[in-house]
């Protein structure tokens, strides 16, 4: 059950968790009565008035609910009310008996349970009956809302274990009246959503696991998507296995993203359409400042509060308010909508209806799984090793385990190997005769003990198979502005790479441009970490630098910030004497020759050097470039390839890698 809280266009959404299961005629019927119909046109009556559904006990409180004044004083108000609640206690018993003379579609019930759960109703119905009313709005309990990612992974079962048969004999699943939603009327209904939205409390059925697809269907079947995630060989629920929605006029999914910022695919089998709300990838940094500027508390607790699935913002609120363009969509049944990666979305049901839903992941979504954002508030967050997937998209064999003994609190070696005893026989100095020494004499005083059960820790090994799945033997990127040679060893390796590695050069055989002395690469240079993606993969470069210990891959090393200059290098040989030579001088961004004032570096400064237009002009598609921004941090420096130069405008369209 769904709960709104808010006014003018800005709202927080509150889903409560029932206790009570529905099958799909009870769900069709629950949805046709009156409170859960989408109005009626302009100038008609409603179908529920003409054609009252099918009551159950709760419709008919709720109907001797509305039966109060709304126009009536205060005091009046209060009196009937107190009168009302004085009369379901008295008929309560009387409701109880008569039960059997109004058509209640049946509930699946556990077998010999039905004395306690008569019980546990009649108690329910009297808490809620002297319960005293509560404002509009309210927030549930704390026990009562579950997060998405807990319904999900709690929610597993598939199908109740009662079906009742005679529920579904000459039932008709589908909505009779589903061609009445023409594009007008959809936007009349979306006026009216946005209008009366803290009116009423819709249901959702969301989340339940299943497929209601032909298992022979090959094509454009959800539950058997092509995935990118199945090479994990593990299922998790509702990102790789299909779940099924039954919605109902006014049931609402929050503006979100999906887990690990994934693709996601939606089919509505049958019923009403959904109305979709989506904000441009470009756009989407934008929107996430306009939503922390309306809920900045919730955005200090949560960095990724949007994963919660729990605010709404109109589409004419976003517009009116933040410039931010909202895109619009109408889905009928029988067609597909597709999500992509960091693409903000959000929308509602416009009646009874019945979609199938799914998250995939194909080559392109790598890039924005590598820097998705995950919501630390839930424990059991969905979460999807993007290194894993591509470890074993390259073929990569599976880490081995290496099983040794060492002290406790030391789990951030994890990524290393074991560092050996203190205790070694080779180490020398005073600090170490001292230790043993004391080991010796602590052996004598103390009585020898059985020696205690050491704790084995499993510390995971990185196997390095060189080449192997990578495109190039120097480094574990695959960039497009940089070109791959064979080397000497039958492998491949970029350009830049060949260039920036001080082992390697690049020379003539037969023709052909190849790597060679890639063999002869120092151990050392080997073990080295990249200090920008953190991969030991391939050889580095340092830092230029004296005392910097900073090293990168050579395609790393454009989106690391770092500065690279090709030109006579200083030098000696073995008796003292300087000479040059022409190679490379590596400056991190720590490190790179500081620029004028960045107090004086403005807009207009930029735009009246000509050195700077006349560079800019000169760009062409696929140049590599890095660039800062005006008023921004001095050592935060972007990379990025030129997608399109634009000297009218004096502007570039830059891919900043690595995100895009």
């Amino acid at each position: 059950m769904q709960e709104f809280a808010g006014q003018h266009g800005i709202y927080t959404q509150a889903n409560i968790e029932k206790q009570r299961s529905y099958n799909l005629p009870e769900w069709k019927s629950v949805t046709e009565e009156a409170h859960h119909q989408p109005p009626a046109k302009r100038g008609e009556r409603r179908r529920a008035a003409v054609e009252a559904p099918t009551r159950t006990r709760a419709t008919r409180s709720q109907a001797k609910a509305g039966n109060v004044d709304d126009s009536a004083p205060a005091p009046r108000r209060a009196a009937a009310r107190t009168r009302r609640r004085a009369v379901r206690k008295e008929e309560k018993d009387k409701d109880d008996e008569d039960d059997d003379a109004f058509e209640v579609p049946p509930t699946p019930t556990s077998p010999g349970r039905e004395d306690e759960k008569k019980t546990s109703n009649r108690k329910i119905k009297e808490e809620v009956d002297d319960a005293p009313a509560k404002p509009r709005g309210r927030q549930p309990r704390g026990d009562a809302k579950k997060s998405t990612a807990s319904r999900r992974m709690n929610n597993r079962t598939a199908m109740a274990d009662y079906v009742d048969e005679a529920a579904f004999e000459d039932f008709n699943y589908r909505l009779e009246n589903v061609d009445e939603y023409s594009a007008e009327r959809c936007k009349e209904l979306e006026e009216n959503y946005w209008r009366t939205i803290n009116y009423g409390q819709p249901m959702y059925g969301a989340d339940m696991p299943g497929s209601l697809f032909d298992e022979r269907t090959t094509s454009w079947n959800v539950a058997k998507l092509p995935n990118l995630l199945d090479v994990l060989g593990t299922k998790v629920p509702g990102v790789n296995t299909a779940y099924l929605y039954l919605g109902m006029w006014k049931a609402t999914f929050a503006w979100h993203l999906e887990d690990v910022d994934l693709y996601s695919i939606n089919y509505i089998h049958f019923g009403a359409p959904k109305q979709w709300y989506s904000i441009s990838q470009e756009d989407a940094r934008r929107f996430e400042a306009a939503m922390k500027n309306i809920w900045p508390r919730d955005a200090k607790n949560c960095s990724q509060f949007l994963r919660h699935k729990t605010y709404l913002i109109s589409p004419q609120q976003l517009e009116k308010q933040f410039n931010i363009k909202v895109n619009r969509l109408v889905h009928y049944e029988g067609e597909f909508v597709i999500t992509y990666p960091y693409g903000y979305h959000s929308g509602y049901n416009i009646g009874y209806n019945c979609a199938e839903s799914v998250n995939f992941a194909n080559e392109s979504w790598l890039s924005y799984g590598r820097i998705a954002k995950k919501c630390e508030c839930e424990a059991d967050s969905v979460w999807v090793n993007v290194n894993e997937i591509e470890r074993k998209l390259r073929g990569e064999p599976t880490p081995e385990y290496y099983e040794t003994t060492d002290s406790e609190g030391e789990d951030d070696l994890a990524d290393h190997l074991p560092s050996p005893p203190p205790s070694i026989a080779s180490k020398k100095g005073k600090a170490g005769r001292k230790a043993a020494g004391n080991k010796r004499k602590r052996a004598n005083e103390e009585p020898k003990e059985a020696p205690k059960p050491k704790k084995v820790r499993r510390i995971r090994l990185r196997i390095k198979v060189p080449g192997r799945g990578m495109p190039c033997v120097l480094c574990p990127n695959d960039v497009e502005y940089d070109e791959l040679l064979p080397t000497d060893n039958g492998l491949k390796a970029h350009r830049v790479c060949a260039d920036y590695t001080p082992e390697t050069f690049i020379s003539q055989k037969a023709g052909v441009e190849t790597v060679c002395n890639v063999a002869n690469i120092g151990k050392d240079r080997l073990e080295l970490k990249c200090n920008y993606c953190r991969s030991k993969r391939g050889a580095v470069f340092q830092c230029s630098a004296k005392k910097c210990a900073r090293a990168f891959h050579a395609t790393c090393a454009m989106a690391a910030g770092v500065q690279v200059d090709l030109g006579p290098m200083p030098t000696f040989d073995e008796e003292g004497t300087e000479y040059f030579y022409d190679g490379y001088d590596f400056r991190c961004r720590f490190h790179r020759p500081k620029k004028r004032n960045a107090k004086a570096v403005t807009v207009d400064v930029l735009e009246n050097d000509k050195f700077i237009i006349n560079y800019g002009k000169s760009l062409k598609p696929k140049d590599a470039i890095q660039f800062q921004l005006v008023g921004g941090e001095m050592f935060q420096i972007y990379g990025g390839l030129v997608i399109e130069n634009r000297p009218g405008e004096q502007a570039l369209l830059v891919d900043v890698l690595p995100d895009g």
